[in-house]
């Protein structure tokens, strides 16, 4: 009895010290996703100089590369894009900005390319980040029936995402929601990148799509102009950081308009975009 009475009392002091550590750990864990959330929280207002307000407004649609793209009859593969799957996992403001960035380019290609089914799903990843992000009415409800209507007509299919996109740009201008916008930008930025170096790859003649690369070096110079305004700014200074990585694709790699480039060059190209466009969407 006394035995038992022993047992019951260790098993006791143990249980007592077993939830004091879970529930230590759980504030512990509780208080680095606080930590985390605040390093990714979105200032909801940031006062930008007139020149970098100008490039961050003026800054090209996703539909640049995507066009160009078509136009070099590179061709679509929905598996190079961010599967809408991963809409869900993005919880944070900043990874909510980023996606909305690299699912506007993903919609742009499915558009500019004609594929409806795609273009839908991707519709719906930017209309449910758009919402969380508060783009209040950007993304009105019968977007997908008229996306449905434009089945056989691209032109028309594209001008209405473009519209989209420009709403968007009012909406946030207006609102002076400027590193949500910033964030976006570089989302698109790196996606529509990425989206070109690795078509590049499997090109059988890769010039024209290699002098796409080539042209955007001078967005790339305007965005890390426009992150500049940021530096002050801790979760700001990494995105920065990150889309500096891509700078070398513009100098290391023999890369020139009108060239075709060596198959490693290209490969190492990808490679480098694809790295910094799976640290946005990962």
């Amino acid at each position: 009895m006394k035995t038992i009475k022993k047992f019951h009392s260790v098993f006791a002091g143990v249980s007592m010290i077993s939830a004091l550590f879970l529930a230590g750990c759980y504030n512990a864990s509780e208080n680095r996703n606080a930590d985390q959330q605040a390093a990714d929280t979105i200032k909801k207002e940031i006062t930008l100089s007139p020149e970098a307000q100008n490039l961050l407004y003026q800054f090209p649609t996703p539909f640049e590369v995507t066009m160009m793209l078509e136009k070099a009859r590179a061709g679509f593969i929905f598996d190079i894009t961010n599967p809408p799957a991963n809409v869900g996992k993005y919880v944070t403001e900043k990874s909510k900005a980023r996606n909305l960035g690299v699912y506007s380019a993903d919609l742009s290609y499915s558009a500019t390319y004609n594929r409806i089914d795609e273009t839908n799903k991707f519709l719906a990843c930017t209309s449910r980040l758009a919402d969380e992000l508060g783009i209040a009415g950007v993304y009105d409800k019968t977007l997908p029936d008229k996306i449905k209507k434009y089945n056989n007509n691209k032109d028309s299919l594209v001008r209405l995402i473009s519209n989209v996109f420009s709403a968007t740009n009012a909406f946030l201008s207006g609102n002076n929601r400027n590193e949500v916008a910033v964030l976006i930008a570089c989302g698109t930025f790196a996606e529509g990148l990425y989206l070109a170096a690795s078509l590049n790859v499997v090109a059988k003649d890769n010039k024209l799509i290699s002098t796409i690369i080539f042209k955007q070096k001078d967005n790339l110079d305007k965005l890390l102009t426009i992150l500049e305004a940021f530096q002050t700014e801790d979760n700001m200074k990494e995105v920065g950081l990150t889309i500096a990585k891509l700078r070398p694709i513009f100098t290391d790699y023999g890369l020139e308009a009108g060239k075709n480039l060596p198959m490693q060059k290209a490969a190492d190209i990808a490679d480098l975009s694809e790295s910094v466009r799976m640290s946005f969407v990962k």
